[in-house]
C-alpha cells in the first residue's frame, strides 16, 4: 500500500481531498496545472462500492454510502474502517538483522564517547543556563532584554555541539528565516526531540510546550530559559490561555519570535496530522518551516508507538552520519477572510507544508494517543487503531470525555481485545435477541456490511445517534411508549410490556438485563433519569427506532398508551425472576 506518492520528475505538487463532507484524509499529488495551488486542486474522490467478500479496507482507500438502515435517523456519514496508516508508529526495527548487529558492534566504541560527551554537554548547558538567569524574575512572563539573551549563546553553541555528537555533522538549511517584524509566529512539524534542540540553536524563540516537558530534570530547565508558553493538553482553559499569550507575545517585539509545533505532538513524518489553530488565531503573518530526516536505516521519530528516547539516542550514536534537512518557506499572510477563521488560515498552511514534504495529510491528533495511553495502560489492547479523532471531532463535535466513555463501552463489546464485535456478541452484550430492527441497528455500525465493526466504526455509529437532530423527541416518544399507565414513573412492568410489544420475541431474561443496565438498581425511573440511560446507551433508543418507524409521528405515543398492555407471566417481582 502507497502511503506516500514521490515527486517524481521535479513535478510540480498539490493537494487532492479524499472523503466525506471535506474532513477525511488528503493525500499529496502531482499537479495537472503548474500554476494551480493547492486551495484550488482539492476535489472529491469518486465513490467505489466494495465486493461482497472484501474483508479489508483495499489500497485505493474507498469508501461507500450507507444504506440507509433506519429511515428516522438517516444514513451516517461512512468513515474507512481501518487507518491505511498510522502516524504515530515508528516500526523501524531495532537491532535485529546482521548489518545493524555489525554497524552496532563497530560504532560501539565511537558510541560510547558520544554518550560521554553528550552527558557533559548536558551538565554544562545546565550550569551555563542557570549563570544566564541570575536574578531574573518572572522568566516565563517578562521578556529577556537582549544582554541576558546574548548571555545565552553559550548554551546555543553546546546545542549545535550536542547535534553534532548525536550525528549530525553537518544539516542542510534552505531557504532563509523572516526577521520578526515580518513573521513574527514560527511554524514547523514535529518528529523527534532533535527538531526542539536545533530551532533553540538557530533561533532561541518563545517556545509554545506541554507542562510536563518543564519536568524534565536538565532539558527542563533549559526549555525554561525559552520563556515558554506552557500548556497542559487536558485543559480547555489551559489552551485557552495560551492562545491569548500567544497574540501578546507575537504583537511585541520585544520578545523572540514565537516558535510552534501546530501538530501539538510528535509523529513519524509520514503525514501532517490536524494542526491546532492556536498559531493562526492571532491573524499575524506566519513563516511555515519543514524538518526531514531522509535516513534509511535509522528512524528518529519519537512517538508514542515506538523505542523509547534513551533507545532512539543510542541508535543515533552507533549510525556514522545522521541526515537532517530543514526548509523555510515563504511567509503566509491570513487573507482578510481567514482572519475571521482562523481554520481557513490553518488549512492553507497545513496544505503548503504537506505539498513540500509530500505527505499525507490526515486528521489525527493529540486526542488519539490520550485513547492510545488509556488502553495501553489498561493493557487492554497493545495495538488498538487510532481514530483519526480530528474527522470525529469536526463532524460531530466529539469531545475526549465522550470517546473516553465510548472506549469504555466498546471494551465490554470486545473482551478478548480483538478490535473486531461480531453480530452475536452485540446482540449477546445487548441482551436483546436476534430480530430485524436488532440487524438494522447493528448494520448502522457495520456500515460495509463485513459482518462485524471496529472501534473507529462504533465511535462514528454512537456519535451519531447521539448527535440526531431529535434526539430528545426521540426520547421523550420512547418514553411515552413505555409509560403505560401514564403515571410519569417507569416501572419494570410498564418497560416489560413495551418491550414485548416492539420486539415479541424478546425474553423475560433479556428485559431483566436491559431493566437493570436502565435502571442502575432502582425499582422506578424519571423521565430524566430514562433520558440519561438512552443518552449513555443510544443503541437501545436506535432500537426503539427500527421497531417503531412512526415513532417521532403525532399519534404514535397515544396509540401506544392505548394499546394493550402485554401481562406479566409468573414468576417476575418488581423487575427479577422468582426463583420456584
Amino acid at each position: 500500500m502507497a502511503l506516500r506518492l514521490e515527486n517524481v520528475g521535479g513535478a510540480p505538487l498539490s493537494v487532492h481531498h479524499a472523503g466525506i463532507g471535506g474532513l477525511s484524509k488528503r493525500r499529496v499529488m502531482k499537479s495537472p496545472s503548474a500554476e494551480e495551488s493547492p486551495a484550488t486542486a482539492i476535489q472529491e474522490r469518486s465513490v467505489k462500492k466494495p465486493s461482497p467478500d472484501q474483508n479489508a479496507f483495499d489500497s485505493g482507500h474507498a469508501v461507500t454510502e450507507a444504506a440507509p438502515v433506519l429511515s428516522s435517523l438517516g444514513s451516517p456519514p461512512v468513515v474507512e474502517p481501518d487507518m491505511p496508516f498510522n502516524p504515530f508508529l515508528n516500526a523501524v526495527p531495532g537491532i535485529s538483522n546482521p548489518y545493524e548487529l555489525f554497524k552496532a558492534i563497530v560504532m560501539l566504541p565511537v558510541a560510547i564517547l558520544r554518550m560521554i560527551a553528550f552527558t557533559v554537554i548536558l551538565l554544562l548547558g545546565l550550569v551555563l543556563t542557570k549563570i544566564a538567569l541570575i536574578g531574573a524574575r518572572d522568566v516565563l512572563t517578562r521578556p529577556f532584554p537582549a544582554w541576558r539573551r546574548s548571555l545565552l549563546w553559550p548554551v546555543r553553541i553546546l546545542a549545535r555541539v550536542l547535534l553534532f555528537v548525536c550525528g549530525f555533522h553537518w544539516i542542510t538549511i534552505k531557504g532563509k528565516p523572516a526577521p520578526r517584524e515580518r513573521a513574527p509566529i514560527l511554524v514547523s512539524n514535529h518528529v523527534t526531540f532533535v527538531d526542539p534542540v536545533f530551532i533553540f540553536y538557530k533561533h532561541l524563540p518563545v517556545i509554545v510546550t506541554a507542562e510536563e516537558n518543564l519536568k524534565y530534570p536538565v532539558m527542563g530547565a533549559i526549555i525554561s530559559a525559552m520563556q515558554v508558553i506552557a500548556i497542559n493538553r487536558g485543559s480547555p482553559d489551559s489552551r485557552r490561555n495560551a492562545a491569548g499569550e500567544i497574540k501578546r507575545r507575537a504583537m511585541c517585539n520585544d520578545w523572540s519570535t514565537v516558535m510552534i509545533f501546530p501538530e501539538a505532538t510528535t509523529t513519524n513524518g509520514k503525514s501532517l496530522v490536524s494542526f491546532k489553530t492556536g498559531a493562526f488565531t492571532p491573524g499575524y503573518p506566519v513563516q511555515p518551516m519543514v524538518v526531514r530526516y531522509p535516513q534509511v536505516h535509522m528512524d528518529p521519530s519519537w512517538v508514542a508507538q515506538g523505542p523509547s528516547i534513551y533507545f532512539l539516542i543510542f541508535k543515533l550514536m552507533i549510525q556514522f552520519h545522521n541526515y537532517m534537512v530543514v526548509e523555510y518557506l515563504p511567509v503566509i499572510e491570513p487573507s482578510w477572510k481567514e482572519q475571521c477563521n482562523p481554520r481557513l488560515f490553518t488549512e492553507r498552511t497545513r496544505m503548503t507544508m504537506a505539498s513540500i514534504l509530500n505527505v499525507m495529510v490526515s486528521e489525527h491528533s493529540y486526542e488519539d494517543l490520550s485513547l492510545v495511553s488509556d488502553a495501553q495502560k489498561a493493557k487492554d489492547y497493545s495495538t488498538i487503531p487510532v481514530i483519526e479523532f480530528g474527522r470525529f471531532e469536526r463532524l460531530y463535535r466529539l469531545t475526549m470525555k465522550e470517546a473516553k466513555a465510548y472506549y469504555a463501552k466498546f471494551k465490554l463489546l470486545d473482551p478478548a481485545a480483538t478490535n473486531r464485535v461480531t453480530y452475536e456478541t452485540f446482540v449477546k452484550v445487548l441482551a436483546l435477541p436476534d430480530c430485524q430492527p436488532v440487524q438494522q441497528v447493528f448494520s448502522l455500525f457495520d456500515g460495509l456490511g463485513r459482518g462485524y465493526f471496529n472501534f473507529r466504526q462504533y465511535v462514528n455509529g454512537l456519535a451519531f445517534i447521539s448527535r440526531f437532530e431529535k434526539l430528545r423527541e426521540t426520547i421523550d416518544a420512547a418514553y411515552g411508549l413505555c409509560d403505560q399507565d401514564n403515571d410519569g414513573i417507569l416501572s419494570f412492568e410498564d418497560v416489560f410490556s413495551s418491550l414485548k410489544d416492539l420486539i415479541p420475541s424478546i425474553s423475560g431474561r433479556q428485559i431483566q438485563e436491559v431493566w437493570k443496565k436502565l435502571s442502575k438498581g432502582m425499582e422506578r425511573v424519571s423521565r430524566d433519569e430514562f433520558v440519561e440511560a438512552l443518552q449513555r446507551d443510544p443503541e437501545y433508543l436506535a432500537v426503539f427506532l427500527a421497531a417503531r418507524t412512526d415513532l417521532l409521528t403525532p399519534k404514535s405515543a397515544a396509540a401506544a398508551s392505548s394499546s394493550a398492555a402485554s401481562t406479566l407471566p409468573d414468576g417476575f417481582v418488581n423487575g427479577s425472576l422468582r426463583s420456584s
